[in-house]
Order: structure tokens, then sequence, then C-alpha cells
């Protein structure tokens, strides 16, 4: 069942249609349980889609290819500093085991392996994570680098560092009018030391720079409204 602000989401789309600017954080490959893929082929809708494991990066393109010429595409991670990072992802060679769900490719992240059932099965069965040096800008650094003037919609779905790079936005320079972030995982992150941020904490600071924050709506994520 929708809540009031996943409705005004959708009213706002619906409104928008073509003028609808979008800021994908953790993009993945476009498709793979993506909530905004179809709505941005069916509206034609501009944005820039940033993913940092390489190979799922060029499928992210691949699944964009011969759309709307304003979609831009950063092979970054975005972090609380620009220059380089190390980020945890699984090896693309994983995916001919019969044994690697196909979804667990998704996972990568700027935190280590923490304490949750999809890392501890993936654990059991012997699959490792890599640390692999990666690119990585601020937020404030992506936006002026892509020049975005204004954002509808600020999607972020990063594996448990979606709290800290929320809370690392300074919202007087920019303010999208919509925020969908993954809170699943953001306080046992915290609980495990991984990062200073918990659920509450980002609600907290959301609230503070004039958002309404949902319930979580699907078992993963919190859906706000700039008031």
């Amino acid at each position: 069942m929708k809540n009031n602000i996943e409705t005004e989401l959708d009213l706002h789309i619906e409104k928008n249609n073509s003028n609808f600017f979008v800021v994908q954080i953790g993009a993945n490959d476009g498709r793979m349980a993506d909530p905004i893929y179809k709505k941005v082929k069916q509206y034609n809708w501009s944005g820039v889609f940033v993913e940092p494991v390489t190979y799922l990066f060029e499928r992210l393109k691949q699944n964009y290819k011969g759309l709307n010429l304003n979609l831009a595409f950063e092979n970054s991670v975005i972090a609380n500093y620009t220059g380089q990072i190390d980020f945890y992802q699984f090896p693309k060679e994983l995916e001919q085991n019969k044994d690697f769900p196909f979804w667990a490719n998704g996972m990568g992240s700027i935190l280590e392996p923490f304490n949750s059932p999809a890392h501890n099965n993936l654990k059991s069965k012997n699959f490792q994570m890599k640390k692999k040096k990666t690119p990585c800008l601020k937020f404030l650094d992506l936006v002026k680098k892509y020049n975005i003037s204004k954002i509808d919609l600020l999607q972020i779905d990063i594996e448990g560092y979606d709290g800290t790079l929320l809370m690392d936005i300074d919202f007087s320079i920019i303010k999208p009018k919509f925020i969908r972030y993954e809170d699943k995982h953001i306080n046992t992150a915290f609980k495990d030391g991984l990062t200073k941020v918990s659920s509450s904490d980002v609600i907290s600071y959301l609230e503070k720079n004039g958002y309404e924050v949902g319930e979580i709506n699907n078992g993963f994520d919190r859906i706000c409204c700039l008031r």
C-alpha cells in the first residue's frame, strides 16, 4: 500500500513528465530491482546515474542506450571526499557460479561486509568481496560536474552508507524535491561500528532541512518530500 508521500511523488512525476530530473546513486545495471527504470523510459526523464562497479556501469549505459541525450553516467563512488576510495565488490567472474545469487553483484559498498542475512549467507558459501581502489566524488562535486540546478528525485541505494551520504549533503546549496533512500541497513552498519550515523540521526537531519520523512514502505526504503 502506498503512503501519502509516495502518492505525492507519483503525482509530481505525472505533472512534470519529461521535465523530471533524477540523480540515482547506486544505479547498478539500471534494471535489476530498479524502481525508476521504466519511468525514465516512459517519461523521457533527464538525469545523472552513478555506479562504481565497472562491469555493472557498462550494462547500465547499454540498458539506457538510445534514450534521452540528457542522461549522464558517472563511474564513481559518492563519498565524503573527492579522490579515490577502497570499494568492496564481488568480482564479475562469480556470476558464472550457479550458486552465486543473481542479485548479489548489487551489494557493492564503501563499507566492508557487515552483519546482514545476505552478507552472512554469502560468507557461508565462501563468496568473498574484493576491495578495489575506485574514483570517488563528494555529492556536491557531482552536482557541480554535471551543472545540476534542480533535482526532482534523489534515488539512493548504497548498502548501508545511505545515511552517511545524506548527512554529508549541504542542503543550503541544492534541495531535491523528493528523496528515496534505503534505510534497511543503516542501523546495522551503525551497530557494527562501520558508520557514525543511525537511522534516527538521518531522519532528524532531513527533518531539520525541511523534509517530511515517510515510514519504511517496502521493507527497505523511505521516501521524503521537501515541505
